[in-house]
Protein backbone atom coordinates (compact mmCIF):
# COMPACT_ATOMS: atom_id res chain seq x y z
CA UNK A 1 0.00 0.00 0.00
CA UNK A 2 1.24 3.32 -0.61
CA UNK A 3 -1.00 5.89 1.01
CA UNK A 4 -2.93 5.35 4.03
CA UNK A 5 -5.24 8.37 4.96
CA UNK A 6 -7.21 8.87 8.12
CA UNK A 7 -10.09 11.24 7.91
CA UNK A 8 -12.13 12.87 11.29
CA UNK A 9 -15.32 13.57 10.56
CA UNK A 10 -15.85 15.58 13.38
CA UNK A 11 -13.30 17.79 12.76
CA UNK A 12 -13.90 21.50 12.17
CA UNK A 13 -13.46 21.47 8.35
CA UNK A 14 -15.10 17.87 8.09
CA UNK A 15 -18.23 18.52 9.84
CA UNK A 16 -20.24 19.78 6.69
CA UNK A 17 -18.98 17.25 4.29
CA UNK A 18 -20.46 14.44 5.18
CA UNK A 19 -18.98 12.58 1.87
CA UNK A 20 -15.72 13.33 3.23
CA UNK A 21 -14.10 9.48 2.82
CA UNK A 22 -15.89 8.46 -0.34
CA UNK A 23 -14.30 11.74 -1.49
CA UNK A 24 -11.06 11.27 -0.86
CA UNK A 25 -11.30 7.37 -1.81
CA UNK A 26 -12.16 8.85 -5.42
CA UNK A 27 -9.30 10.85 -5.86
CA UNK A 28 -7.14 7.69 -3.92
CA UNK A 29 -8.61 4.92 -6.16
CA UNK A 30 -6.37 1.69 -5.98
CA UNK A 31 -3.53 3.30 -4.69
CA UNK A 32 -4.54 2.78 -0.60
CA UNK A 33 -7.19 3.00 1.62
CA UNK A 34 -9.26 5.96 3.45
CA UNK A 35 -10.53 5.02 6.71
CA UNK A 36 -12.59 7.48 9.35
CA UNK A 37 -12.30 7.40 12.94
CA UNK A 38 -15.23 8.45 14.77
CA UNK A 39 -13.28 8.23 18.06
CA UNK A 40 -9.39 8.04 19.51
CA UNK A 41 -9.73 4.51 20.32
CA UNK A 42 -10.46 3.58 16.35
CA UNK A 43 -7.03 4.69 15.09
CA UNK A 44 -4.40 2.52 16.59
CA UNK A 45 -6.62 -0.83 14.76
CA UNK A 46 -5.89 1.63 11.64
CA UNK A 47 -2.50 2.30 12.17
CA UNK A 48 -1.59 -1.43 12.84
CA UNK A 49 -3.11 -2.22 9.49
CA UNK A 50 -0.83 0.47 7.88
CA UNK A 51 2.45 -0.93 9.17
CA UNK A 52 1.33 -4.77 8.28
CA UNK A 53 1.06 -3.12 4.91
CA UNK A 54 3.59 -1.38 4.74
CA UNK A 55 1.72 2.11 3.77
CA UNK A 56 4.56 4.50 2.31
CA UNK A 57 2.75 8.00 3.46
CA UNK A 58 0.24 8.12 6.80
CA UNK A 59 -1.88 10.68 5.45
CA UNK A 60 -3.94 12.57 8.41
CA UNK A 61 -7.29 14.42 7.44
CA UNK A 62 -8.51 16.76 10.10
CA UNK A 63 -6.41 19.52 11.35
CA UNK A 64 -3.64 19.58 13.86
CA UNK A 65 -5.40 17.22 16.38
CA UNK A 66 -5.92 14.47 13.90
CA UNK A 67 -1.93 14.97 13.02
CA UNK A 68 -1.26 14.88 16.81
CA UNK A 69 -2.94 11.58 17.56
CA UNK A 70 -2.13 9.69 14.07
CA UNK A 71 1.92 10.91 15.41
CA UNK A 72 1.28 9.41 19.39
CA UNK A 73 -0.69 6.72 18.80
CA UNK A 74 1.50 5.49 15.84
CA UNK A 75 4.51 5.38 18.61
CA UNK A 76 2.41 3.52 20.75
CA UNK A 77 1.97 0.62 18.30
CA UNK A 78 5.55 0.31 17.03
CA UNK A 79 6.30 -0.58 20.23
CA UNK A 80 3.69 -3.53 20.80
CA UNK A 81 5.64 -7.33 20.24
CA UNK A 82 4.37 -7.88 16.27
CA UNK A 83 6.31 -4.17 15.35
CA UNK A 84 9.21 -4.90 17.05
CA UNK A 85 12.52 -3.38 15.24
CA UNK A 86 10.62 -1.69 12.96
CA UNK A 87 11.48 2.08 12.31
CA UNK A 88 8.48 4.52 11.95
CA UNK A 89 6.86 4.64 8.42
CA UNK A 90 7.10 7.96 8.13
CA UNK A 91 6.73 10.72 6.35
CA UNK A 92 3.47 11.37 8.51
CA UNK A 93 1.56 13.89 6.02
CA UNK A 94 -0.84 16.69 7.37
CA UNK A 95 -3.83 18.30 5.46
CA UNK A 96 -4.67 22.04 5.26
CA UNK A 97 -7.98 23.36 5.99
CA UNK A 98 -7.76 23.06 9.91
CA UNK A 99 -8.12 25.18 12.75
CA UNK A 100 -4.41 26.73 12.45
CA UNK A 101 -2.49 23.80 10.59
CA UNK A 102 0.82 24.61 12.29
CA UNK A 103 2.96 21.98 11.03
CA UNK A 104 1.73 22.04 7.61
CA UNK A 105 2.46 25.75 7.53
CA UNK A 106 5.93 25.42 9.33
CA UNK A 107 6.64 22.90 6.64
CA UNK A 108 5.50 24.85 3.56
CA UNK A 109 2.35 22.62 2.47
CA UNK A 110 0.11 24.00 0.34
CA UNK A 111 -3.46 23.23 -1.03
CA UNK A 112 -6.65 21.76 0.03
CA UNK A 113 -6.49 17.90 1.50
CA UNK A 114 -7.98 16.55 -1.92
CA UNK A 115 -5.29 18.45 -3.83
CA UNK A 116 -2.38 17.19 -1.31
CA UNK A 117 -3.58 14.02 -2.07
CA UNK A 118 -4.09 13.77 -5.59
CA UNK A 119 -0.84 15.80 -5.92
CA UNK A 120 0.70 12.96 -3.38
CA UNK A 121 -0.82 10.39 -5.68
CA UNK A 122 0.75 11.94 -8.77
CA UNK A 123 4.30 12.22 -7.66
CA UNK A 124 4.25 8.16 -6.68
CA UNK A 125 2.50 7.34 -10.04
CA UNK A 126 5.08 9.45 -12.41
CA UNK A 127 7.72 8.29 -10.20
CA UNK A 128 8.52 11.73 -9.09
CA UNK A 129 10.69 12.65 -5.83
CA UNK A 130 8.57 14.01 -3.14
CA UNK A 131 10.70 16.28 -0.94
CA UNK A 132 10.88 16.50 2.93
CA UNK A 133 11.15 18.52 5.68
CA UNK A 134 12.35 17.19 9.03
CA UNK A 135 11.48 18.69 11.88
CA UNK A 136 12.08 18.15 15.75
CA UNK A 137 9.32 16.58 18.07
CA UNK A 138 8.64 17.07 21.94
CA UNK A 139 8.52 14.09 23.91
CA UNK A 140 6.59 14.45 27.08
CA UNK A 141 6.36 12.20 30.17
CA UNK A 142 4.59 12.74 33.11
CA UNK A 143 2.27 11.81 36.30
CA UNK A 144 -1.03 11.74 35.37
CA UNK A 145 -3.94 11.28 38.32
CA UNK A 146 -6.96 9.00 37.28
CA UNK A 147 -9.10 7.04 39.20
CA UNK A 148 -7.06 4.52 40.40
CA UNK A 149 -4.56 6.83 41.74
CA UNK A 150 -1.34 8.14 39.99
CA UNK A 151 0.22 6.63 36.63
CA UNK A 152 3.00 7.31 34.15
CA UNK A 153 2.11 9.47 31.51
CA UNK A 154 3.44 10.50 27.86
CA UNK A 155 2.69 11.81 24.67
CA UNK A 156 4.45 13.26 22.06
CA UNK A 157 3.53 16.76 20.48
CA UNK A 158 5.65 19.81 18.84
CA UNK A 159 4.29 22.72 20.48
CA UNK A 160 2.31 23.16 24.41
CA UNK A 161 0.87 25.89 26.51
CA UNK A 162 1.45 23.98 29.52
CA UNK A 163 -0.14 26.81 31.51
CA UNK A 164 -0.80 30.74 31.81
CA UNK A 165 -2.30 32.94 29.63
CA UNK A 166 -1.18 30.88 26.37
CA UNK A 167 -3.38 27.59 27.94
CA UNK A 168 -6.34 29.87 28.86
CA UNK A 169 -6.46 31.43 25.56
CA UNK A 170 -7.26 28.11 23.94
CA UNK A 171 -9.89 27.89 26.58
CA UNK A 172 -11.44 31.24 25.12
CA UNK A 173 -10.79 29.64 21.90
CA UNK A 174 -12.63 26.40 22.11
CA UNK A 175 -15.26 28.26 23.65
CA UNK A 176 -16.52 29.46 20.49
CA UNK A 177 -19.29 27.51 18.42
CA UNK A 178 -17.25 27.49 15.32
CA UNK A 179 -13.22 27.87 16.11
CA UNK A 180 -11.38 29.41 13.22
CA UNK A 181 -8.20 32.19 12.68
CA UNK A 182 -10.79 34.54 12.64
CA UNK A 183 -11.68 33.72 16.33
CA UNK A 184 -7.76 34.35 17.24
CA UNK A 185 -8.38 38.03 16.73
CA UNK A 186 -11.60 37.97 18.27
CA UNK A 187 -9.85 36.57 22.18
CA UNK A 188 -7.37 39.02 21.29
CA UNK A 189 -9.18 42.30 20.77
CA UNK A 190 -12.24 40.70 23.55
CA UNK A 191 -8.45 41.11 25.72
CA UNK A 192 -7.21 44.11 25.17
CA UNK A 193 -11.22 46.36 25.64
CA UNK A 194 -11.65 43.94 28.88
CA UNK A 195 -8.35 45.16 30.59
CA UNK A 196 -8.83 48.75 31.35
CA UNK A 197 -12.21 47.64 33.47
CA UNK A 198 -11.17 44.37 34.38
CA UNK A 199 -8.18 45.37 36.09
CA UNK A 200 -9.31 48.66 37.83
CA UNK A 201 -11.85 50.01 39.95
CA UNK A 202 -14.21 50.45 36.77
CA UNK A 203 -15.23 46.32 37.26
CA UNK A 204 -17.59 47.37 39.87
CA UNK A 205 -19.78 49.70 38.67
CA UNK A 206 -23.03 48.03 38.05
CA UNK A 207 -24.22 46.99 35.08
CA UNK A 208 -21.37 46.58 33.80
CA UNK A 209 -21.03 44.05 30.91
CA UNK A 210 -20.01 40.53 32.51
CA UNK A 211 -17.62 40.41 29.55
CA UNK A 212 -15.69 43.27 30.57
CA UNK A 213 -15.48 42.61 34.07
CA UNK A 214 -14.24 39.52 34.17
CA UNK A 215 -12.60 38.27 30.64
CA UNK A 216 -9.06 39.69 31.13
CA UNK A 217 -8.99 38.49 34.22
CA UNK A 218 -9.55 35.09 33.49
CA UNK A 219 -7.05 35.04 30.60
CA UNK A 220 -4.08 36.24 32.65
CA UNK A 221 -4.79 33.93 36.09
CA UNK A 222 -1.91 32.59 36.81
CA UNK A 223 -1.24 29.11 36.72
CA UNK A 224 0.14 28.04 40.09
CA UNK A 225 3.00 25.85 39.27
CA UNK A 226 6.88 24.55 39.80
CA UNK A 227 8.82 25.13 36.96
CA UNK A 228 12.37 23.82 36.09
CA UNK A 229 14.51 24.89 33.24
CA UNK A 230 17.14 23.33 31.93
CA UNK A 231 17.57 21.79 35.66
CA UNK A 232 17.18 25.76 36.72
CA UNK A 233 14.27 25.98 39.32
CA UNK A 234 12.49 29.06 38.28
CA UNK A 235 11.89 31.48 41.30
CA UNK A 236 8.42 31.96 40.95
CA UNK A 237 5.14 29.49 42.40
CA UNK A 238 2.75 31.34 40.27
CA UNK A 239 2.78 31.70 35.84
CA UNK A 240 1.54 33.82 33.66
CA UNK A 241 3.05 31.72 30.81
CA UNK A 242 4.25 28.03 30.17
CA UNK A 243 5.24 27.45 27.05
CA UNK A 244 7.09 25.45 25.03
CA UNK A 245 8.10 24.28 21.21
CA UNK A 246 10.40 22.38 19.18
CA UNK A 247 9.05 24.65 15.99
CA UNK A 248 8.26 27.59 15.19
CA UNK A 249 4.41 28.00 15.02
CA UNK A 250 2.32 30.83 12.90
CA UNK A 251 -1.79 31.15 14.42
CA UNK A 252 -3.57 32.26 11.40
CA UNK A 253 -1.42 34.53 10.30
CA UNK A 254 -1.60 36.90 12.86
CA UNK A 255 0.43 35.89 15.96
CA UNK A 256 3.85 33.83 15.93
CA UNK A 257 5.98 32.31 18.19
CA UNK A 258 8.70 29.67 18.62
CA UNK A 259 11.47 31.01 16.23
CA UNK A 260 14.22 30.10 18.48
CA UNK A 261 13.06 26.40 18.12
CA UNK A 262 14.21 26.16 14.20
CA UNK A 263 18.04 26.13 16.13
CA UNK A 264 19.14 22.09 15.88
CA UNK A 265 19.02 20.13 18.76
CA UNK A 266 16.82 22.50 20.66
CA UNK A 267 13.21 23.69 21.88
CA UNK A 268 11.66 27.00 22.44
CA UNK A 269 10.84 28.35 25.68
CA UNK A 270 8.58 31.33 26.78
CA UNK A 271 7.89 31.15 30.59
CA UNK A 272 7.53 33.55 32.89
CA UNK A 273 4.84 36.14 35.16
CA UNK A 274 4.86 39.08 33.40
CA UNK A 275 2.17 41.33 34.08
CA UNK A 276 -0.94 41.64 31.86
CA UNK A 277 0.42 44.89 30.66
CA UNK A 278 3.62 43.63 29.46
CA UNK A 279 2.15 40.98 27.73
CA UNK A 280 -0.70 43.26 25.72
CA UNK A 281 2.48 45.29 25.35
CA UNK A 282 4.81 42.46 23.38
CA UNK A 283 1.82 41.92 21.04
CA UNK A 284 3.11 43.81 18.47
CA UNK A 285 6.02 41.87 18.52
CA UNK A 286 3.96 38.79 18.74
CA UNK A 287 2.69 39.28 15.34
CA UNK A 288 6.22 39.85 14.14
CA UNK A 289 7.63 36.51 15.84
CA UNK A 290 10.31 38.49 17.46
CA UNK A 291 11.65 37.83 20.89
CA UNK A 292 9.48 39.07 23.99
CA UNK A 293 11.05 41.19 26.49
CA UNK A 294 10.05 42.14 29.77
CA UNK A 295 10.55 41.52 33.19
CA UNK A 296 10.30 38.41 34.65
CA UNK A 297 9.50 37.17 31.62
CA UNK A 298 12.04 34.01 30.09
CA UNK A 299 12.17 33.53 25.93
CA UNK A 300 15.09 31.62 25.13
CA UNK A 301 16.25 27.70 23.49
CA UNK A 302 16.15 24.78 26.05
CA UNK A 303 16.52 21.22 26.04
CA UNK A 304 14.30 20.63 29.24
CA UNK A 305 11.19 22.39 30.76
CA UNK A 306 9.55 20.56 33.88
CA UNK A 307 6.10 21.71 35.12
CA UNK A 308 4.80 20.17 38.36
CA UNK A 309 1.75 21.38 40.28
CA UNK A 310 1.93 22.50 43.61
CA UNK A 311 -1.62 22.84 44.89
CA UNK A 312 -5.01 21.17 44.64
CA UNK A 313 -5.26 22.54 40.78
CA UNK A 314 -3.75 19.88 38.57
CA UNK A 315 -2.15 20.78 35.04
CA UNK A 316 -4.20 21.44 32.02
CA UNK A 317 -1.48 21.27 29.11
CA UNK A 318 -2.86 21.81 25.43
CA UNK A 319 -0.11 19.58 23.43
CA UNK A 320 -1.16 20.49 19.59
CA UNK A 321 -4.48 22.06 20.32
CA UNK A 322 -5.30 18.98 22.29
CA UNK A 323 -5.98 19.30 26.17
CA UNK A 324 -4.52 16.89 28.58
CA UNK A 325 -6.53 17.24 31.82
CA UNK A 326 -5.19 16.21 35.32
CA UNK A 327 -1.48 16.39 35.58
CA UNK A 328 0.44 16.31 38.42
CA UNK A 329 4.06 16.69 36.31
CA UNK A 330 5.17 16.75 33.19
CA UNK A 331 8.76 17.14 31.62
CA UNK A 332 9.31 18.09 28.04
CA UNK A 333 12.52 16.88 26.29
CA UNK A 334 13.55 16.53 22.24
CA UNK A 335 11.90 13.78 20.58
CA UNK A 336 11.88 12.05 17.58
CA UNK A 337 13.25 14.14 14.12
CA UNK A 338 9.94 13.67 12.24
CA UNK A 339 10.41 13.83 8.11
CA UNK A 340 7.18 15.29 6.66
CA UNK A 341 6.66 15.22 3.11
CA UNK A 342 6.42 19.28 1.82
CA UNK A 343 3.66 18.57 -1.06
CA UNK A 344 3.01 22.17 -2.79
CA UNK A 345 -0.51 21.36 -4.59
CA UNK A 346 -2.64 23.70 -6.87
CA UNK A 347 -5.72 25.07 -5.04
CA UNK A 348 -7.93 23.99 -7.96
CA UNK A 349 -9.95 20.91 -6.82
CA UNK A 350 -9.01 17.28 -7.52
CA UNK A 351 -10.70 15.55 -10.00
Amino acid sequence: MQIGVITNPKSRKNRLTPHRASNLKKILGDMGEVHTTETIDSIKPILREFLRKRARYWVADGGDGALHWMFRLGMEVLEEDEFAGMTMPLPIVPTKGGTIDFVANNVGIEGTAETILAKLKNSIEQGRRIGEVEVDSMLVQGIEVTGDGEVPFRTYGFASAAGGVGQRFFSKYYAHKDPNPRTIVKVVANTLMSMPVAMSPLRHIPGMPRNLRNYANELFKPTPARVTLDGMILPSNEFTGIHVASMSINFGNFLQFFGKAERPGFMHALVGSPSPVTVALNLPRMTRGKELRGRELIDRPCRELTIEAISDELLAPVIDGEYYRNLRKATFKLGPRIRIPKVVAEDSAAN
